[in-house]
C-alpha cells in the first residue's frame, strides 16, 4: 500500500525538479525555512499515519471485547463514550481512518519527493539514483514507523489506546463524515454489483482436505476419522447403527425384582425398555437408579409395579437421521429411543452412546466387554461376526463391498439378502470376489460367517442353494 504512494511522490517531484534544476546552491541556502517546513511536513505526515494506523487496530480489536460492564462504564467516562459511539458506526469509522491514513502517507511522500529534488539540484547527483534511494528509504520508514510499530502497540492494549486517541479521532470522525458517507455508499454499491462466489465446498472436498492434511502431518489419523464421521453424520440413518430387536435387553412386566437386578448386573445397562406381553408393546423405560430404594429389601417378598417406575419412552422411525435424533435427545432430555418399523413394531433401540460413537469412535467403560468382530486363522480365512458393519468389513479386507443403494448394512443382512431365506450351517455363496460360508447358527439367527478371498474375484454374485459340509 505504501510503495505506490512513494511512486506517486516520484511523479509529483518531477515538477519540483524542473523548477529547481536551474537553482544554485547559494540560492537554496538563502531559503533555509523551506527545508524546515518540508521536514516538518514529512514528520507530521508520519505522525498522523502512525496515529490512524494505531487507531484502526485498537478500535477494531476492541469491537469484539465490548461487554455490558464497558457500556456501563461509558456513562461516566467521556472518552469511552466516544469510543463506543464510533464503534456503533463501523463503516464510517473505517472510512475515516483510511482517508486520514492515505492523506498522511501522500503528504509524507510528496514532502520527501520535494526534499529529494532539491538535494539533487544542490549536490548534482544523478537524478535516478537519488530518487531510487528516496523511494526505498521512505517505504522503509513508513512501513516500520507508521504501520507496523503503532499497530503492534495498539494490539497489546486496545482499550487504553482507543481511549487516548478518541478525542482526536472523533474530530476527524466528524469533519470527514461527508466523505466517509460517500465511501460507505460506494462500498455498498460495489458489494451489490460484484457477484459473490457461489462455489461451495462439497463433503468430498472436505474429506480430500482432511486426507491431504493427514499426509502432510498437520492432523492425525484419528482427527481425520472424526472429521469424516462428522461429515457423514447427517447422512446416517438410525437403522444403520441401532441395536437390533434380537439383541435388546428388556424387562417384562412379569419379571421379579431379583430377575431385573440380575439382568442389570450381568449386562451393565442403566436403562432398560419395559414391555408387556411382547417387545412390540413397549410401555416405558426403567432406569437402574430408580431401583436403588429396593436394593436392601427382601427380594423374594418384594412386589414392584413396574409401570409406576417406568419413564416415558421416545419412539422414532428407522428412517430418522442421526442429527435429528441428537436434537430429539436434547429436547426430550433422554438417552435412549425405541426404533419402530412402519407397522409400529419394535425394530430395535438406540442410545446416546451409539450416536456419539459415530463421531468419536467406540466408547467403552469398566463394564464393557471387548467384542471381537473377526479373527483370522492360519489358512488366511476370516471368521466374522454376522453383525459386523459391511463398511468396517470392507476396511479390514481393503475391498469395496458396499454402495449407496444397498438394502443391507451388516454381513448377516447381506447373506439374508442373497439367499432370500434362512441360511443353514455350512452353506456357501460368492459375493464380489469373496467366498462366504455360514459357520454358526442359533435357531434362525446367524452368528458367524467364514470369509475367504478368492484368487480371481468374480464380478457377478453367485450362490448355492444346497449346504456344503
Amino acid at each position: 500500500m505504501d510503495i505506490p504512494l512513494s511512486l506517486q511522490a516520484f511523479i509529483f517531484s518531477n515538477r519540483f525538479w524542473a523548477s529547481a534544476e536551474g537553482s544554485t546552491f547559494e540560492t537554496l541556502l538563502a531559503n533555509p525555512i523551506d527545508f524546515v517546513v518540508l521536514i516538518l511536513v514529512i514528520v507530521l505526515g508520519l505522525l498522523f499515519s502512525a496515529f490512524f494506523s494505531g487507531a484502526e487496530v485498537a478500535f477494531f480489536s476492541l469491537d469484539k471485547k465490548v461487554d455490558h460492564e464497558t457500556i456501563e462504564e461509558a456513562k461516566k467516562d467521556p472518552a469511552l463514550a466516544r469510543v463506543l459511539h464510533m464503534l456503533e458506526r463501523p463503516r464510517q469509522l473505517l472510512a475515516t481512518v483510511l482517508i486520514g491514513n492515505t492523506f498522511a502517507n501522500v503528504i509524507t511522500a510528496v514532502g520527501a519527493a520535494v526534499v529529494t529534488g532539491r538535494m539533487v539540484a544542490m549536490l548534482g547527483l544523478p537524478q535516478l539514483l537519488v530518487f531510487s534511494i528516496e523511494i526505498v528509504i521512505l517505504t522503509f520508514v513508513i512501513v516500520i514507523l507508521a504501520e507496523i510499530t503503532p499497530k503492534l502497540l495498539a494490539l497489546n492494549k486496545p482499550l487504553a489506546v482507543s481511549r487516548k486517541l478518541s478525542w482526536l479521532l472523533y474530530f476527524f470522525f466528524v469533519i470527514l463524515a461527508p466523505f466517509a458517507s460517500l465511501i460507505s455508499q460506494g462500498t455498498r454499491f460495489l458489494e451489490k454489483s460484484i457477484p459473490r462466489p457461489s462455489d461451495s465446498i462439497s463433503s468430498d472436498d472436505l474429506k480430500t482436505i482432511a486426507e491431504v492434511g493427514e499426509l502432510h502431518g498437520s492432523i492425525h489419523g484419528d482427527e481425520r476419522e472424526i472429521i469424516e464421521n462428522v461429515i457423514e453424520f447427517g447422512n446416517t440413518y438410525v437403522r444403520e447403527i441401532m441395536t437390533s430387536r434380537v439383541n435388546i435387553s428388556a424387562i417384562n412386566t412379569e419379571n421379579t425384582l431379583r430377575e431385573v437386578l440380575d439382568m442389570i448386573r450381568e449386562k451393565g445397562i442403566s436403562r432398560l425398555p419395559l414391555y408387556e406381553n411382547d417387545l412390540d408393546n413397549i410401555i416405558g423405560i426403567i432406569h437402574s437408579k430408580d431401583l436403588l430404594p429396593y436394593i436392601n429389601s427382601v427380594l423374594g417378598e418384594t412386589t414392584i409395579n413396574w409401570k409406576t417406575l417406568a419413564r416415558k419412552a421416545l419412539f422414532i422411525p428407522t428412517t430418522k437421521k442421526l442429527d435429528d435424533l441428537l436434537r430429539d435427545f436434547q429436547q426430550q432430555k433422554t438417552h435412549i429411543a425405541i426404533v419402530v418399523d412402519e407397522y409400529g413394531g419394535t425394530e430395535g433401540v438406540i442410545t446416546l452412546d451409539d450416536v456419539l460413537e459415530e463421531i468419536i469412535g467406540e466408547i467403552t467403560d469398566e463394564y464393557t466387554e471387548p467384542v471381537e468382530l473377526y479373527t483370522r486363522n492360519k489358512s488366511g480365512n476370516y471368521l466374522f461376526d454376522a453383525k459386523i458393519d459391511l463398511d468396517d468389513m470392507a476396511d479390514i479386507l481393503s475391498m469395496d463391498l458396499t454402495t449407496d443403494e444397498d438394502e443391507y448394512e451388516t454381513l448377516g443382512g447381506l447373506i439374508y439378502y442373497l439367499l432370500e431365506r434362512i441360511p443353514e450351517e455350512g452353506e456357501t455363496m460368492e459375493f464380489k470376489g469373496l467366498l462366504l460360508k455360514v459357520n454358526k447358527m442359533d435357531n434362525n439367527r446367524l452368528l458367524k460367517v467364514e470369509v475367504k478371498i478368492l484368487d480371481k474375484p468374480d464380478s457377478e454374485t453367485k450362490q448355492t442353494d444346497s449346504p456344503s459340509n
